[in-house]
């Protein structure tokens, strides 16, 4: 039986557990801070909803019996700007508009910091070997060692 997609597979399916359970845990949102600026530091963004967390799929990619891939994503409209960070600007009118519940903002831009989650995770996962082992308990299940 090939190895490297199912190995592929269990690394990603360790990535997600702990970009899941640890990375995007780690910092919450206070009470009424929503609408407010984010506090300036490098670290991965702030749970609010669990939403961005909740979309994060994992799936095998296949194998050609030598290598094998496997994939790790999140599925939220703002996934990538909380990663890399972005600026917005007002499109259609000289403002945007929203109200929540830090009150009523009328905006021309609106700088978003980068909240490197996927990356942290990333460093996080290979600094402490659990990719490794994921890989390694796969490969020993599957050639019965």
């Amino acid at each position: 039986m090939a190895a490297p997609g199912p190995c592929a597979k269990a690394m990603a399916d360790e990535y997600k557990s702990h970009l899941t359970k640890v990375t995007l845990q780690r910092y919450h949102s206070a009470p009424g801070q929503f609408g407010t600026a984010s506090p300036a530091f490098e670290g991965p963004v702030a749970s609010r909803t669990g939403r961005l967390a909740a979309s994060v799929t994992s799936r095998g990619g296949g194998s050609d019996g030598v290598a094998g891939t496997a994939f790790v994503a999140p599925h939220t409209i703002y996934a990538v700007t909380q990663e890399w960070g972005e600026v917005h600007y007002a499109r259609t009118r000289h403002f945007m508009h929203w109200i929540n519940s830090g009150g009523e903002w009328w905006k021309k831009r609106v700088d978003i910091p980068q909240r490197p989650y996927m990356r942290t995770a990333t460093k996080e996962t290979v600094a402490d070997g659990s990719l490794t082992r994921a890989a390694m308990e796969k490969f020993v299940s599957i050639m019965g060692y």
